[in-house]
This record gives C-alpha cells, structure tokens and sequence, in this order.
C-alpha cells in the first residue's frame, strides 16, 4: 500500500505517468463507457453525454444502467471492457467488478480493492491487490512473480531477469533513473 502511494505520489511529482501507451493519443474527455478493448486504445467513450450511468459496483449487479434524457438503457457488464470516471481514472469490468487500469505499457496492470475478512476497528479492511493481464481482455491473475513466469513461459531472460526481485511488492516501484516501474523496465530488458 505504502509502495502504491509512493509511486502515485512520484508520479505526480515528476510528470511522468505509468499510462503512457494510454496516454498517447489524446485522451478521452470526460466519463463514460468503453464498449469493446479497441474503444479503450482508441481512447473512445460511449455514453459520456448520458446523464447519469449507474455501475451498481456495491450490490455486483450484471448489469449498468445508462440514464439519457429521461430513458433507461440497461447493458451488460461482460458485454462491455470498462468505464471511465469523472477524474479521467480508467477501469475494467472483470467479473462484474471494476478494477482500476494502472498501466498498459506491455500488458495490462490493475489494482482493485475488496473487503478482507480481517476485521480493523469497527468494520472489516479494504485490502489492495495488484493484478495483471496479458491482454486486456485475458483473465486477471495476481501480480507475482511466479504469475508473471507462468504468463510468459518463453521468455527466459524476463524470467532470469525476474528471479532478482525481492518481493511482489517491488514489481511496482518506480524507479527515477529508468523513469519506469521495475517490472515495466524488467520486461523491456528482456525483449
């Protein structure tokens, strides 16, 4: 969580941002939905003059509902890849759950936060999990190490390249002198 923050906040600090294949087209201006992955490269939102558009993320509905001058158009969450909020944040539907995009630059890194059963004070602890994608549209799988082995099983210098991390927790780093997060620069050293 600390390493999270620390990266946002460097981020924020140097100008430079993780996205950066997100961010080389223009993005797109205001919230709305991606109907399709090639809508998210193409940084092309549906909806985003609709008046209201309701995610029902709490009760994990199937469904979103896109209100529009009085009408009502209900879609379905698998039909659609993502969502993007008001503060220009992109997400991806995944199991009728939003996970927030953090990078794209050679596959798709996310974030997502669930209630753990450990309880904090009086109510339980929302829990950061990093995730990952090969493609967008692939399964989401745990940022680990081990995970990253078994998604590219070919590239043994990712892998040797790999096996000097210390913990999950550094695939994350942002590292200044690279102006690239260690699993980012990783990968890019093993192609």
């Amino acid at each position: 969580m600390k390493n999270i923050k620390l990266l946002i906040a460097i981020l924020i600090l140097t100008g430079n941002s993780v996205l950066a294949n997100v961010q080389s087209a223009p993005p797109a201006a205001g919230r709305g939905l991606y109907t399709s992955l090639t809508d998210f490269m193409n940084h092309k939102i549906s909806y985003e003059t609709s008046t209201r558009i309701i995610l029902n993320e709490f009760t994990a509905s199937k469904y979103v509902k896109v209100v529009d001058n009085g009408n009502t158009v209900k879609l379905a969450k698998k039909d659609l890849f993502g969502f993007r909020d008001n503060n220009n944040t992109d997400y991806r539907f995944y199991k009728n759950e939003l996970y927030q995009i953090l990078d794209v630059t050679y596959f798709f890194i996310y974030t997502h936060y669930a209630s753990s059963t450990v309880e904090k004070g009086k109510g339980n602890e929302k829990k950061e999990t990093l995730y990952f994608s090969v493609k967008g549209t692939d399964e989401l799988l745990p940022l680990t190490v081990e995970n990253l082995k078994k998604a590219f099983p070919d590239n043994i210098k990712f892998h040797d390249l790999l096996d000097n991390v210390r913990n999950d927790a550094d695939l994350v780093k942002y590292d200044a002198y690279t102006k690239d997060i260690k699993v980012n620069y990783l990968y890019k050293k093993s192609l």
